[in-house]
């Protein structure tokens, strides 16, 4: 079982990118600056997937978590050096929306974790929207860019959450 606060604390971050994300695609960020949200967030959910995995023995959350890490690194590369070739990260993005809808369906049973297993269906769509518009190169920017904010605007708010019934009072 993953702790909470490890959760919630990746999450906020992840719907943070999320975010700028979205503002990138609708040319609202530039590149440089999306990417470096992207190493920050990935960074932190590898080293929340590091502990999890070592410190916890949780190799199932740290493999979960591990998804949304290397999707982040490898975007923060993608942005810093202004790729325009995304092809074999939407293929990656394939990979991942297929291994998430397994594994927001497990979450769904898990008690207290039913919200969480339904936001799991949730991502597995946008990394398929993402595989759609970077490995396919489908004219779907605008769809891409408000799906990726509304996924943002639920994944902070579930974080956000997470983290005020869990963390630590002020």
């Amino acid at each position: 079982m993953t702790d909470p606060n490890i959760l919630g604390l990746g999450l906020l971050y992840v719907g943070a990118v999320l975010f700028v994300n979205a503002l990138y695609i609708l040319d609202y960020a530039s590149p440089r600056d999306t990417a470096i949200l992207n190493l920050f967030t990935g960074s932190l959910t590898f080293l929340n997937a590091i502990y999890l995995a070592f410190i916890l023995e949780s190799t199932f959350p740290a493999a979960q978590t591990l998804l949304f890490s290397f999707t982040y690194l490898w975007l923060f590369i993608v942005f810093w050096y202004e790729w325009t070739d995304m092809r074999a990260l939407g293929w990656y993005c394939l990979f991942v929306a297929i291994t998430a809808i397994p594994t927001g369906i497990y979450t769904y049973t898990i008690d207290n974790l039913e919200i969480l297993g339904i936001i799991w269906q949730t991502w597995a769509y946008l990394w398929f929207i993402f595989f759609l518009y970077m490995a396919l190169e489908l004219k779907i920017k605008k769809i891409t860019a408000w799906s990726t904010m509304a996924i943002a605007i639920i994944t902070g708010i579930y974080a956000y959450y997470t983290l005020a019934i869990t963390g630590a009072p002020i």
